[in-house]
């Protein structure tokens, strides 16, 4: 994707590493799907039974959703900056 000027970003510094470190997210990214469907499976029991929404839940459910953007970015070239657990964990 282009940047305000119109131009790409350069390649990384190291492209090995870089590589190294997609194939790593691209792991934890099927690990965190799995993870949020479970999540999901929880929630929808627990507003069964209960009636209302797990807090707790739905702030873990905004950080893996966050996290997945992010390192969308980072795998597609978008970003240079990995996410998690090489900066910190956003759960907004």
């Amino acid at each position: 994707m282009d940047d305000a000027n119109g131009k790409l970003p350069p390649p990384p510094e190291n492209t090995f590493l870089h590589g190294l470190l997609m194939l790593v997210l691209v792991l934890l990214v099927n690990l965190a799907q799995t993870v949020l469907a479970v999540c999901a499976i929880i929630q929808f029991f627990w507003m069964l039974i209960s009636g209302k929404r797990n807090a707790r839940l739905v702030t873990f459910g905004r950080g893996i959703a966050n996290w997945l953007a992010v390192t969308a970015r980072f795998l597609t070239a978008g970003s240079d900056e990995p996410p998690f657990p090489w900066r910190e964990w956003d759960s907004r």
